[in-house]
C-alpha cells in the first residue's frame, strides 16, 4: 500500500460520509452555501451536521464556487471546514483575497482548484502557491467559469510537470475511476487523487444516498494499491 491520499467528493449525507471514510477515504468533500450555485449543493446547516458526525480521522473539505469574499465569509461563519476548496472562476478571486480569507479564519486550510490546460496552469500555480495548502488539479469544461465536476480527464503529464514545480501537495481530479486511477497516479505522482462523478450511483435520485459503495471501494482500493 502506498501513501496516496484519497478524496471523495459529492457527499450529501452523514451515511454516505461515514461509508466512504469507512472504506478508506482520507478526505470527504461537501459543496455547501447559503446561495444555491451548484447541483447537489447543501445548506450550511446540512454540511455542519455531516462534519460533526463523521469519523474524527477524516479531513473535512468544503467547496465553494463563489468568488464573492463576503458570501464565502458568511458561509464560513456558520461552518468552518478543515479545508476550504475554492473552485470558482480562478480569475475572480485573486491571491490577495485568498490571503484575506486566511486572516479571517485562522487555522483553516485552503485548497485552490487549478484548471489544467496549457502553460496557464503553471502560471496559476506560481501565483497561488504562497496562499494555498493544497492544489486540486482538475478539468475545466469549455465555456464554464467553475472548475471541475466534468467527469472528464485531462493531460496527466501536465499534472506531473505541476507536481514537480511546487512544494504544495497536489491532488489530481477529473474523470478518475477505478480503471484509470492507477495510470494517473503513475503518470503524475501526486499527493492524492479525487473522485466525484465516477463514484456516484448512475441514478442517485432513485436510490438512498449518492455515492455507490461498490464504485467507491473499487476506486479506493485501486488508488491505494497502485505500485509506484
Amino acid at each position: 500500500m502506498n501513501n496516496i491520499k484519497v478524496q471523495i467528493y459529492g457527499i450529501r449525507s452523514i451515511e454516505d460520509a461515514r461509508m466512504v471514510i469507512g472504506l478508506g477515504a482520507h478526505h470527504i468533500g461537501v459543496s455547501y452555501g447559503k446561495i444555491k450555485r451548484t447541483p447537489g449543493q447543501l445548506t450550511c446547516e446540512q454540511a455542519k451536521a455531516i462534519f460533526a458526525n463523521v469519523q474524527p480521522q477524516a479531513v473535512k473539505v468544503g467547496l465553494t464556487v463563489s468568488v464573492d469574499l463576503a458570501e464565502i465569509s458568511a458561509d464560513l461563519a456558520v461552518v468552518v471546514p478543515d479545508v476550504l476548496h475554492l473552485s470558482g472562476d480562478i480569475d475572480g478571486l485573486k491571491p490577495e483575497q485568498v490571503r484575506e480569507l486566511r486572516r479571517r479564519f485562522p487555522g483553516m486550510k485552503i485548497m485552490q482548484a487549478i484548471p489544467v490546460s496549457g502553460s496557464a496552469a503553471l502560471a496559476y500555480i506560481k501565483s497561488y502557491e504562497s496562499v494555498t495548502d493544497y492544489f486540486l488539479l482538475d478539468t475545466k469544461a469549455d465555456g464554464a467559469s467553475d472548475i471541475g465536476a466534468t467527469g472528464l480527464t485531462h493531460d496527466w503529464e501536465l499534472d506531473r510537470a505541476i507536481v514537480q514545480s511546487t512544494k504544495v501537495p497536489c491532488i489530481i481530479a477529473g474523470g478518475l475511476d477505478a480503471n484509470n486511477v492507477a495510470r494517473a497516479i503513475r503518470a503524475s505522482r501526486p499527493y492524492g487523487v479525487d473522485s466525484f462523478s465516477h463514484t456516484n450511483f448512475e441514478n442517485p435520485d432513485l436510490v438512498k444516498g449518492v455515492k455507490d459503495p461498490v464504485k467507491v471501494k473499487a476506486f479506493i482500493d485501486a488508488a491505494l494499491n497502485t505500485v509506484l
